[in-house]
């Protein structure tokens, strides 16, 4: 008797510790699912993404809260034990003046040509429950200051399978290149194809200005069914064969690099920077 309630005692304890929480998340005003919503564990890593009809899946216990965020609209906050549909309210913002300039447009150069290069190296993201956003800090220099408009970017990527989706993000920082927010407000997703790609987004309609501290280009992989590889192993000196999963795809650079390659938390903040790593990056600018 005894034994039999410490074991119910244990299955309900483990049962309150984690879940899985299902849910939809919609717009408020329209109805319609979001897709690529960032959802995170509050004060985490854990995190996922909702799939193309707004619904998402996630491990966490029911004390804990939930972070809803996504390019136009607001970011909200809610327990783990109330995910069933999650209502997010369009960002309503505040017309500024804007000071137009007029752009040259006669000059183009490129910085950060990577071609005759060995990319020997790369970022991943193997860890399936941790989020984060691979990002590149572009600093200033005279070829940027007498070209600041970026009309295109072009990177490499390499995936084990077909039409992977992710997100470019571009943030301002400062002049230590702590990110301060997002320069472009739509979203832009990209369609990566199997094997190792070279991918040119053309970026002109965002007439994007690079600022005087530089900026952060981010690669945010999303944690989506469509792009989940999994994958059979061995480790050596151990005996048989493990399961291993990630989400595509890698976004290809070299080594030894410079000292500007981060990881930015899905709240935008600076989680880290490395100094070994160099992503290939080409930004396409003009005048």
């Amino acid at each position: 008797m005894i034994k039999t309630k410490l074991l119910l005692f244990l299955l309900f304890t483990i049962s309150t510790l984690s879940a899985q929480i299902s849910g939809t998340v919609k717009d408020s005003t329209t109805g319609k699912p979001i897709p690529y919503v960032n959802i995170w564990i509050e004060n985490g890593d854990l995190g996922t993404n909702s799939e193309i009809d707004g619904t998402f899946y996630l491990k966490a216990a029911p004390h804990q809260f939930l972070v809803f965020s996504s390019l136009g609209y607001e970011t909200k906050k809610i327990s783990a034990s109330q995910s069933q549909t999650i209502w997010l309210q369009p960002k309503i913002y505040e017309l500024q003046e804007v000071v137009l300039e007029k752009r040259k447009g006669k000059n183009r150069v490129s910085h950060g040509d990577f071609s005759g290069i060995n990319l020997n190296s790369g970022v991943t993201n193997t860890g399936q429950d941790e989020v984060h956003i691979w990002g590149k800090w572009i600093q200033p220099h005279e070829k940027i200051r007498k070209h600041p408009y970026l009309e295109s970017i072009e990177f490499k990527t390499r995936s084990q399978l077909k039409n992977v989706i992710m997100r470019l993000r571009f943030y301002d920082v400062n002049a230590e290149g702590i990110p301060l927010g997002d320069m472009v407000t739509d979203e832009i997703l990209i369609t990566v194809q199997k094997g190792t790609r070279l991918n040119r987004v053309d970026l002109s309609v965002y007439q994007i200005k690079i600022p005087e501290n530089g900026m952060i280009i981010g690669f945010e992989y999303l944690k989506l069914e469509q792009n989940k590889f999994e994958y059979i192993y061995t480790v050596q000196g151990e005996k048989g064969r493990k399961k291993g999963m990630r989400y595509e795809p890698s976004i290809v650079g070299f080594f030894p690099g410079g000292k500007n390659l981060m990881v930015l938390n899905k709240d935008d903040s600076l989680r880290r920077s490395y100094g070994t790593v160099e992503l290939a990056v080409k930004l396409n600018l003009i005048d």
